[in-house]
């Protein structure tokens, strides 16, 4: 077997981990939970350790990895010191950031091999999970094969059963809409609409720095129009708006053609969505703009080393009582300041301003939109601990040997 094939093996492997770590159905099944995440940090470690092997001497600078490594598992080590919540799994979460700083050198051919093979996996579900959306939900014209038991939302223990299709679409939310009444929403494989929006949208970002065509990209904005997802359409224009701004003036009317129906459809989902009222039964909005002061006030309780990473008891204990059934959390942001504190926040904050710098520096508006959507994503999104932001924050950090290749 050929050298790259053995590669790209190991790379969609890791991607494939990654992608179910990211908020998929099947980790909030309460019967596979815990084995599929000891399953998915085994496939992490054993996938990277092949990656590296076959690709070792594409590693820029041996010795200056080592002390990176060497630094990051010091500098949050520390901090396990002082703040030992969850102590075993948060090392866990150490160990695959360092991982990260190695793997993240495996190059495809503008982004890390391991984002270029998550990319493409996610046009796969993106495809399957229109399909799916049209004909099971849309239509009716399929049954569900199955019910499966869902934690995502469950108070005391108490889980719900969703409808599931051979495993490879599930349905977990729903959505009223003027005239057309009540519709399931596109959430693929994963809990719920924000989180397959945030699946699809990290994958659109990426293709825009690959630069494929619209075509494949097309699936994924249809993807996230289907998903109804406030942050997903905002997303949307945002990149849009950018790129427009970038395109050639004499263009305009072209330009216009394209963006404004775009730019309509967005803003109608989103005045649809500010006003729906979520499942839980009150307002989705509320609940998001209460999420920020309870992440604020927990981070004001516990400013330098935070409540401990993983550590949702604290926050919850700032929530107000009209929420004792509605405690799930819904951005990234102000999670990681609670429960990690300026200490964590900095770390996480320097790859940000760093990526932003890197893109500025090199002119590359792709990968400017690449740092600026995650960012984005990260305080209006719940993912702060799962793989794929983590890979992205290191890449961030590294982006010098991705933009100064691009410039060759």
């Amino acid at each position: 077997m050929k050298k790259q094939t053995c590669s790209n093996i190991c790379a969609y492997l890791i991607a494939m981990g990654i992608m179910i770590n990211c908020r998929s159905v099947w980790l909030s099944n309460p019967s596979w939970t815990s084995r599929l995440n000891i399953g998915l940090y085994l496939i992490l470690v054993c996938g990277s350790i092949g990656l590296l092997l076959i690709n070792f001497n594409k590693i820029r600078n041996i010795k200056r990895t080592i002390l990176m490594s060497l630094f990051v598992f010091l500098y949050f080590f520390v901090y396990l010191i002082f703040n030992s919540i969850n102590f075993k799994n948060n090392l866990l979460l150490l160990s695959s950031l360092i991982i990260f700083l190695w793997i993240v050198q495996i190059k495809g051919k503008r982004l890390p091999l391991i984002l270029e093979a998550y990319s493409n996996v996610m046009i796969i579900i993106a495809v399957t999970s229109i399909i799916m959306w049209l004909i099971c939900s849309l239509f009716k014209l399929m049954a569900p094969s199955g019910y499966v038991p869902f934690n995502w939302t469950s108070t005391e223990g108490i889980y719900k059963f969703i409808p599931t299709y051979k495993n490879i679409y599930f349905e977990t939310q729903d959505i009223t809409l003027p005239v057309i009444g009540n519709i399931i929403r596109n959430t693929a494989i994963f809990t719920e609409a924000p989180m397959a929006s945030l699946n699809f949208c990290l994958a659109f970002l990426m293709k825009i720095v690959s630069g494929s065509k619209t075509k494949i990209t097309i699936w994924l904005v249809i993807a996230i129009l289907t998903t109804f997802s406030t942050t997903g359409y905002i997303l949307l224009i945002l990149v849009f708006f950018i790129k427009w701004l970038e395109t050639n003036k004499k263009y305009f009317i072209y330009k216009m053609l394209f963006v404004i129906p775009v730019l309509i459809f967005a803003v109608i989902g989103i005045n649809l969505l500010i006003g729906q009222r979520a499942t839980y039964g009150t307002q989705s909005t509320s609940l998001r703009l209460d999420d920020y002061k309870v992440g604020l006030t927990t981070f004001l309780q516990y400013p330098l080393f935070g409540a401990g990473l993983g550590n949702n008891v604290a926050l919850t204990e700032n929530m107000a009582s009209w929420r004792i059934y509605m405690t799930g959390f819904s951005n990234s942001i102000t999670e990681v300041l609670a429960q990690g504190g300026m200490y964590i926040g900095c770390a996480y904050i320097y790859s940000f301003v760093k990526g932003i710098y890197l893109t500025v520096k090199f002119k590359s508006l792709n990968n400017f939109i690449l740092v600026l959507g995650t960012f984005y994503l990260f305080c209006t999104t719940i993912f702060s601990y799962q793989y794929i932001l983590l890979l992205l924050l290191v890449l961030f950090a590294e982006f010098e040997i991705y933009l100064k290749q691009n410039l060759k």
